[in-house]
């Protein structure tokens, strides 16, 4: 497998995908920011307790919860089990983004683990064969270029599963927590609720696309350090 090949597949690869899921950040920026929602969702509690609510909801209390005041990043950590919550104290899709890390933490542990153990193999995996490859210790890319389309595989699977399964879970997690907390009226939860659903519906591809982009970003960088040496 020429070098070449292999840089030429996966660029024109990575543009069909953002052509064919129609990949725009800006279609993302009308969901930033929504005044007339976020009035609406600073009447809920702090985020820390939002979760441990949440938490109760979905029986598992045993989850360790943090706020990150400099982090803009939300997420599980399967290993500590752990939710790192972002700082999105004024942000209209907290309720959601904390229903979606507290799905996280009741999914397969076996899935979440390998998932993050896999995930750092690939890295360690690819920074191997394009250090030996540019050292010239490997010189025949074939197989190891074929072993990063099927980790890709093996990634896409399993992390598009956890992340889909999360967000199209979250929504409604998210609606049953509204309902119990009584706050909003009949028509201000169904406002929300329509955001969330905007959110949902341009995020799932959007997760799939990315995921696959990083995984050919770095068969392209590989084939284009081959390439080069």
């Amino acid at each position: 497998m020429e070098p070449i090949f292999i840089v030429a597949t996966t660029l024109v690869c990575m543009v069909l995908l953002k052509v064919v899921f129609k990949v725009n950040k800006k279609k993302a920026e009308p969901l930033k920011e929504d005044k007339e929602l976020e009035t609406l969702t600073d009447r809920f509690p702090e985020n820390v307790d939002i979760a441990k609510e949440m938490l109760e909801m979905i029986d598992n209390k045993n989850v360790k919860i943090e706020e990150g005041k400099s982090t803009e990043t939300s997420l599980y950590i399967a290993v500590t089990n752990k939710i790192l919550i972002a700082d999105m104290k004024n942000n209209y899709a907290r309720i959601q983004t904390i229903a979606h890390e507290c799905l996280h933490s009741i999914q397969d542990r076996r899935l979440l683990l390998f998932n993050f153990i896999f995930s750092n193999i690939i890295i360690v995996y690819w920074l191997t064969i394009s250090i030996l490859t540019a050292t010239h210790v490997i010189t025949n890319i074939s197989p190891f270029a074929f072993a990063l389309v099927l980790m890709a595989m093996v990634k896409l699977t399993v992390r598009g599963f956890l992340e889909t399964d999360a967000m199209t879970k979250a929504r409604y997690l998210a609606e049953k927590y509204i309902d119990n907390k009584k706050i909003l009226n009949k028509n201000e939860k169904e406002k929300l609720l329509a955001k969330y659903d905007k959110i949902n519906a341009l995020g799932v591809p959007f997760t799939i696309v990315y995921i696959m982009l990083g995984s050919l970003l770095g068969i392209f960088v590989f084939g284009l350090i081959a390439l080069i040496v």
